[in-house]
């Protein structure tokens, strides 16, 4: 027999056309499709209703995140959720089973694309945490000198609050708008974790030793603080409330409280 007659090794341009010739790959590509449709409505509409309220430049960057990361990952979901779609809805019936379907792994541009594809979306994702952790900290750095400093003391259940360029100390986390605010965080007895929530940010508060964090409030309003680590038969209840307010209601806040004006 010649080589005319053998049968050629198909390409892999021909191995990838012929995978999408199948009906059960075009079925599990439209559900797919339909998968990621739906995680990308979830991010853009209904994402940003349903977390917190944004009350700082640290909440914005996280809800960007968030809506970022999921329209990013939408595709993956919903190539998953479509091959399990396809083999819910085309399930075998009877007693003989189907032969088995060509082995995916040895499929050389499935794997490739696979491959290439996360690869992508790893490095994507440690590119855009680098530069949100620099850009945190240079900001950190820069409005150091006209930040307020709260130190906050977590105990077992209850946070408190001193402003020791104010004078004053509190049970409420009272802040002004527009202003860098850095906490020094710290624990009299277990770990606790410090997350005021509608601010974006959470640090661990440590016994003997301070933890520091930073950010700028951005919109007045209230304020949700919760402790975020398990401390102990009353972690569920230890939260307190505190407020973002104007510059002059936050001075008139201090002065009140026997404080003086920074």
């Amino acid at each position: 027999m010649s080589n005319h007659d053998e049968e050629l090794t198909p390409t892999p341009g021909q191995r990838a056309t012929n995978l999408f010739k199948r009906a059960d790959v075009q079925r599990t590509t439209v559900f797919g499709i339909l998968w990621t449709a739906v995680f990308v409505v979830l991010a853009l509409y209904f994402y940003p209703k349903w977390m917190p309220e944004v009350m700082s430049v640290d909440m914005k960057s996280m809800e960007r995140i968030m809506i970022g990361f999921t329209i990013i990952s939408a595709p993956i979901a919903g190539l998953v959720l479509g091959i399990a779609t396809q083999a819910i809805t085309n399930r075998h019936k009877g007693d003989t089973p189907p032969p088995d379907g060509p082995a995916v792994r040895t499929n050389g541009p499935v794997v490739a694309v696979w491959t290439v594809v996360s690869g992508i979306f790893c490095l994507i994702a440690i590119v855009w945490g680098i530069v949100e952790v620099n850009t945190m900290a240079n900001a950190a750095t820069t409005e150091a000198g006209t930040a307020v400093h709260v130190q906050v003391i977590g105990s077992q259940w209850v946070w408190s609050f001193k402003y020791p360029d104010q004078g004053v100390e509190s049970d409420k986390l009272m802040l002004p708008i527009n202003r860098p605010v850095v906490f020094d965080v710290i624990s009299e007895d277990v770990n606790h974790s410090f997350w005021p929530v509608q601010l974006g940010v959470k640090v661990d508060a440590n016994r003997l030793q301070t933890t520091v964090i930073h950010t700028v409030p951005t919109k007045l309003g209230n304020i949700d603080v919760k402790c975020a680590e398990l401390c102990g038969l009353y972690h569920a209840y230890m939260e307190t409330s505190g407020k973002v307010m104007t510059t002059d209601d936050f001075n008139n806040w201090i002065t009140t409280n026997g404080g003086h004006v920074a």
